[in-house]
């Protein structure tokens, strides 16, 4: 099978344009007893800013947070002084007031054991500042392609193996494979693991549907349709210490049009980077290559010299920070495209049930209907590479004409 990395790649030369349009910022949510209720937080400050006077009390970040039984997260401390500054980092100790709900590492990791609340303590010099977890039940139900749902074109549990139904499945020396025991609540899933520092590609699933351009897109369906408008889900999860922002590519939606890959519209699940953009968020970054009639100007994969930059709009939790990574995120995204001669094209994301970011008012294709939305693909590349060897897992991967939800 060809390995079209290509399909995936920024040339050095063009990343800086990338790069511009990842630009913007706010505040977050986290996962919740469904998956879906959301709960807001702060990251520390920078310690370029920390003073060193005398301790006075603790503040523990996040101060309240969800977790799934499985799930783990990083808690630390702001110690602050008399005038509630922050202070430079001091010993901490940290203790559980209910292990058997959630336990904490010496280093304040948080790990869900079973569901309640439980109580985190954390102690440094005679002050004390405390967490509220709750740890919530995963889904019973985490081979939920056994029943799939109106509307659903393609449903992945990673119960089963159909690696061989994606037009392109990408292991890269093994780092992207399905295995037991990763998945959501213990199921299978997939592994993504950057296995050395500056690695940029770690893998990918390429998934055709609908009306395609040739025979090697093989459709998951009976391969006629153009589709206008799409759901797609998918569950994922960083590992505790993971480093460096999001990684950039996540997700995105296409339409692609010709045998040379040229798409006439992009939908990017993407985050930003670490010298500029949003590296802890995830973005949403419409793009087309028809200009505003709807006449295809790319000619190939990622033109970018036909690119039609439509927008950037950035979700409010930072998942991918030190104290949000190590548990489970539902990540669904709905791309609509404009109809012809209109400018009503719609682009959201939602994190764990919740908006959390839209684009709309979109043209995104212009006039152009010979092929509708008819590739999602799930990502792992890295612009930059990854600063350190790490990993992530994803699960549950649907792609629906209908809301899917969490």
């Amino acid at each position: 099978m060809r390995l079209a990395i290509r399909a995936t790649t920024c040339p050095a030369a063009r990343r800086a344009r990338v790069r511009r349009v990842l630009l913007s910022a706010v505040v977050g949510l986290v996962l919740a007893a469904s998956g879906c209720a959301p709960t807001e937080v702060s990251s520390p400050p920078p310690s370029a800013t920390l003073g060193g006077g005398a301790l006075i009390s603790v503040l523990v970040v996040p101060g309240a947070d969800t977790l799934l039984v499985g799930d783990s997260q990083q808690l630390v401390t702001i110690p602050k002084d008399a005038k509630g500054q922050a202070l430079k980092p001091r010993e901490t100790f940290w203790a559980s007031l209910n292990p058997e709900i959630a336990a904490v590492s010496p280093t304040g990791i948080v790990s869900g054991r079973a569901p309640g609340t439980a109580r985190i303590v954390a102690t440094s010099e005679g002050q004390s500042g405390a967490a509220v977890i709750t740890v919530w039940p995963t889904r019973p139900d985490t081979a939920e392609c056994d029943a799939p749902k109106p509307g659903w074109i393609w449903c992945d549990d990673f119960e089963k193996d159909r690696l061989s139904s994606y037009f392109e499945y990408a292991p890269v020396d093994g780092g992207f494979v399905r295995l037991p025991g990763v998945g959501y609540g213990g199921s299978a899933g997939m592994r993504a693991r950057f296995s050395r520092v500056g690695q940029v590609q770690a893998g990918f699933l390429h998934l055709a549907f609908g009306k395609t351009p040739g025979p090697y897109f093989r459709p998951v369906d009976a391969g006629t349709m153009r589709y206008q408008e799409i759901y797609w889900r998918h569950f994922v999860k960083w590992q505790v210490g993971w480093t460096g922002g999001g990684g950039n590519k996540l997700s995105r939606a296409q339409a692609i049009v010709n045998t040379s890959w040229a798409q006439a519209m992009m939908a990017h699940v993407w985050s930003g980077i670490m010298s500029e953009g949003q590296p802890y968020h995830l973005g949403i970054v419409p793009a087309s290559t028809t200009d505003a009639s709807g006449k295809v100007l790319g000619t190939d994969y990622n033109d970018f010299a036909h690119f039609r930059w439509l927008g950037t709009v950035w979700s409010r939790t930072p998942i991918f920070d030190q104290t949000h990574v190590g548990k489970w995120y539902c990540i669904e995204a709905h791309a609509r495209l404009d109809d012809p001669g209109r400018s009503n094209g719609v682009f959201e994301l939602w994190i764990n049930g919740g908006l959390e970011a839209r684009i709309e008012k979109l043209n995104w294709h212009g006039a152009y209907t010979e092929h509708g939305i008819n590739t999602v693909y799930l990502e792992n590349y890295w612009n930059d590479g990854s600063p350190q060897p790490q990993e992530r897992y994803f699960d549950n991967f649907i792609v629906s004409t209908q809301r899917i939800g969490c």
